[in-house]
């Protein structure tokens, strides 16, 4: 769940809600749908039985009724409507309807002038099929006294069945079919609500890889307070960066002015003349240290240009060893770092090359999955086993590694571990020393 997206949990919330609200509508439709059925029901057969009662009469001790009852149902075999009259306990008439049917007296027995309704009756006289069952006991007169008259009205519950399951079946397929339309809206809607987070995260992304330099567009009042905070916290960003830099500048300006001196008094001893300049490389190294690095508001910037400058560079200055520095590279290379740190990396690695290379100084440059690769080679004498591992330390002391290889590569290594990537050494194709270094793309 944590790795699914706001729009994947809105509509997987949505169908969840549709999932529980659509059976329990059901079933509150079908409840009060059956009551409603069964209360009508009620009513309908109370009328029968009262047309029943009204058409009985007693001549004595002998019932009558007529052959025709107003009630057509009553009179028509299979209407699924019953009639029965019970005298002293035997039943004395039931109705045409029931002409298929030899019906005993039913066991609901009701006092005189109360009525019962029963919406599930066992008839064992229909193989225990359900049925509807109403009655009533109303008193007549006969030879002797009052006596109580019952009158049973039996319904069929197959139809009031057959009624209810259509009606469940209807309801199910409009209430699919709404919450299908219902889900589409949903859908539709979680795109707008959703569509001010999907034009600030792109914003975001264009503003961290310095494409802008705020947020600027309009959103949601709910989205102002976390705009504000993200272009103070870019502009607070931006400004402590350039109060580090100005610090660390001024810093440097105030240490070189007492080196300087130091290192001009005449008469100076060796030892303390090594040891200022030593001290000199080391501000140096750690001013360069601490400025450097990567931001998270920057735009990448393409390493081939600064690749080619540096090379150029080189050509000028070992001139006198006519050496050939050739480039293999595509212009799409490139990172999120600071151009003067790149010229810093690719200036020592080229520098040294060119010291140890005889005639050749080869540079590669690929994207490798997500990986920036630099390739630097010469054909020189290449970097000793033992040395290779020292080189790679971090915190070892690089500057005694070799002639011309001291600083320069120290602030190689610290940069790279800055820039979280990979410096390599390896054995060169063409004899001597091949760096590798990569950069998280």
């Amino acid at each position: 769940m944590k790795q699914l997206s706001l729009r994947i949990r809105s509509i997987l919330l949505a169908m969840g809600v549709l999932a529980l609200f659509a059976p329990l509508t059901v079933v509150i439709l079908d409840d009060a749908y059956t009551t409603s059925l069964t209360q009508a029901k009620m009513s309908e057969l109370r009328l029968m039985n009262l047309g029943l009662l009204s058409a009985f009469e007693l001549d004595g001790d002998i019932p009558f009724m007529p052959e025709i009852l107003y009630e057509e149902q009553l009179n028509l075999p299979g209407s699924g409507y019953l009639g029965v009259i019970v005298f002293r306990g035997h039943v004395v008439w039931q109705s045409a309807s029931a002409l298929d049917y030899t019906l005993p007296a039913p066991n609901l027995n009701v006092n005189v002038g109360n009525e019962l309704f029963v919406e599930s009756y066992t008839a064992n006289f229909d193989g225990n099929t359900d049925y509807f069952a109403y009655a009533f006991t109303a008193e007549f007169a006969s030879e002797s006294n009052f006596e109580p008259v019952r009158f049973y009205i039996f319904n069929n519950k197959h139809l009031f069945d057959g009624e209810r399951e259509t009606f469940i079946s209807v309801v199910w397929r409009w209430l699919l079919i709404l919450s299908g339309g219902l889900l589409v809206l949903i859908i539709v809607g979680i795109s707008l609500v959703l569509m001010p987070v999907r034009k600030l995260i792109s914003e975001i992304s264009l503003t961290s890889t310095g494409q802008k330099q705020q947020l600027d567009a309009h959103y949601p009042v709910e989205f102002n307070p976390l705009k504000q905070s993200i272009n103070e916290l870019i502009e607070s960003e931006s400004q402590q960066r350039a109060r580090y830099k100005n610090s660390l500048g001024d810093l440097a300006h105030s240490l070189k002015t007492p080196l300087a001196v130091a290192l001009g008094v005449k008469k100076l001893p060796e030892q303390a003349v090594e040891s200022l300049n030593q001290i000199n490389q080391i501000i140096q190294r750690q001013l360069k240290r601490a400025s450097a690095g990567k931001t998270g508001w920057q735009a990448a910037i393409p390493l081939l240009p600064i690749i080619q400058k540096v090379a150029n560079a080189m050509d000028k200055v070992y001139q006198h060893k006519q050496l050939s520095i050739t480039i293999e590279a595509t212009n799409k290379v490139a990172i999120k770092a600071d151009e003067t740190d790149i010229m810093e990396m690719v200036g020592n690695l080229l520098d040294n090359a060119c010291k140890a290379a005889n005639s050749t100084v080869l540079v590669g440059l690929i994207n490798e999955g997500n990986w920036a690769v630099l390739t630097i080679d010469d054909d020189g004498p290449g970097v000793p086993s033992d040395k290779k591992q020292a080189l790679l330390e971090r915190g070892t002391r690089l500057d005694t590694y070799a002639d011309g290889q001291g600083i320069g590569m120290a602030l190689v290594s610290d940069l790279v571990a800055i820039y979280q990537g990979k410096l390599l050494i390896e054995r060169a194709p063409i004899g001597g020393a091949r760096f590798i270094v990569k950069f998280p793309v």
